[in-house]
């Protein structure tokens, strides 16, 4: 009996100790996964902090009002000092990256004495574009490095081989950069200037609510089936999920058709609108064109009660292509309601909407008539760009507001740009770039 016993109580201890140990393994598993995760993340986004910089510069050579320039050198700011902080929390020896957080820091800090310069009246003189321009360069040689190790990141590296890789060739991109002479930048340095601009993230954005958004609460029972409704294909189960309920309140649909992966979907608690829908299947053939996937998207718009939109730009990825839809309303493109909606290249399903911006702002709108002509408008943009395409439009600012603004699309050393003529005082509003990616034109 003794024996029995102690082998029982032997087989017990195995079985404690072999839980144990099997969680501390799916621990360790998890925390290197989360490490990893984070380290990704930062990564993406110090491309993302290069490639704005990048982008923002080229956007202050045809910027010709102080409206417009102030808040280009402050998003270059905002973008410099976040690269720093993602550059500092990637898992790569510092000597490697000292020369290049110097960069990030110096170009945050050049653009914030102009933001002083320019707030005191001044014009950002030839010698300022000159710098400007150098210091593009250098972005684009950093970001250029950069997409590469990306690159070399999605081939499959893990975390030391992030460490390794990562640490070689920030090293190589560094030793460059060292070179880089930036005498004009330090000469140009001055004190720090206080932020005079209010952006996107002010408190008076984060109170705005959903014009939208139109009667009663709805129950989680009546958006369940609202959601079935929007899906339209047979349901084999389904689960309440918490979305992120951020400026719109909404309840969290999962919904699984036999053999397919699940599909979620956002209904308002107030009123029951679909906000955003997602299909989480691939798309391995494609078997239709992109003008046919935009017949598919315009159909499903109207079936769901979008009437008078047109598309203004799209990009293609992965087997789908995603459309940006915005109503119209007497002749005015109103870009606050955009609605986006993703197409399946295979058979053409929606496999992706999103309606946020769209019940964030739409509403009865009276729109204003134009006090300037086109031609007026016109006179006011830089002219250094060589104008292709022009209309009126309702375009947000960052504090909230919408103004009537005429759109200039035009060029600038091979670059498409497009700049927003306010259609009441003309005042330069807004500039956009285009971006061409292998999947379609973005702006930014």
């Amino acid at each position: 009996m003794l024996k029995r016993g102690l082998t029982a109580f032997a087989l017990i201890l195995i079985l404690i100790l072999g839980a144990w140990g099997y969680r501390q393994y799916i621990e360790k598993i998890s925390y290197h996964r989360y490490l990893q995760a984070q380290y990704d993340r930062s990564f993406y986004q110090l491309v993302s902090n290069v490639e704005n910089i990048e982008t923002s510069m080229g956007k202050l050579m045809v910027a010709s009002s102080d409206k417009t320039t102030i808040p280009i050198l402050d998003e270059i700011w905002r973008e410099a000092f976040s690269g720093q902080e993602h550059l500092n929390q990637l898992p790569i020896g510092q000597p490697e990256i000292d020369n290049t957080s110097k960069f990030l820091t110096q170009i945050g800090d050049y653009a914030y004495s102009l933001t002083k310069k320019v707030a005191s009246g001044q014009k950002l003189s030839q010698q300022d574009l000159e710098t400007l321009t150098k210091l593009q360069n250098y972005a684009v040689f950093l970001g250029k490095n950069l997409q590469d190790l990306r690159k070399k990141i999605q081939g499959g590296y893990e975390l030391g081989n992030l460490r390794q890789k990562g640490t070689q060739k920030m090293g190589e991109i560094d030793r460059k950069i060292l070179n880089v002479k930036m005498s004009n930048v330090n000469q140009t340095m001055t004190n720090y200037p206080t932020l005079i601009y209010d952006g996107p993230f002010s408190e008076s954005l984060a109170k705005t609510t959903p014009k939208g958004l139109v009667g009663k609460e709805v129950s989680y029972d009546r958006a369940l089936q609202i959601a079935k409704d929007f899906y339209g294909k047979p349901v084999e189960s389904q689960n309440k999920y918490s979305p992120n309920n951020g400026k719109i309140k909404a309840y969290g649909v999962e919904l699984k058709s036999p053999g397919k992966l699940p599909v979620y979907i956002n209904v308002s608690q107030k009123g029951g609108y679909v906000v955003w829908m997602m299909d989480q299947r691939s798309v391995n053939k494609i078997n239709i064109s992109q003008s046919q996937a935009l017949q598919y998207a315009k159909k499903f718009l109207e079936k769901h009660g979008f009437k008078n939109v047109e598309s203004t730009y799209s990009m293609k990825a992965d087997g789908s292509v995603q459309f940006n839809f915005v109503p119209v309303q007497d002749e005015v493109y109103l870009y606050p309601d955009i609605v986006k909606v993703k197409v399946a290249l295979d058979n053409g399903d929606i496999i992706g909407f999103d309606a946020t911006a769209y019940y964030m702002n739409h509403t009865e709108r009276k729109l204003e008539k134009p006090k300037l002509t086109e031609k007026e408008a016109e006179q006011k943009v830089n002219k250094n760009l060589k104008i292709e395409g022009r209309k009126l439009t309702l375009i947000p600012l960052e504090s909230g507001k919408e103004v009537l603004a005429y759109e200039f699309k035009g060029t600038y050393k091979g670059d498409t740009f497009y700049v927003y003529i306010n259609a009441l005082n003309g005042n330069e509003e807004k500039i956009l770039k285009v971006i061409k990616t292998e999947h379609g034109d973005l702006t930014m």
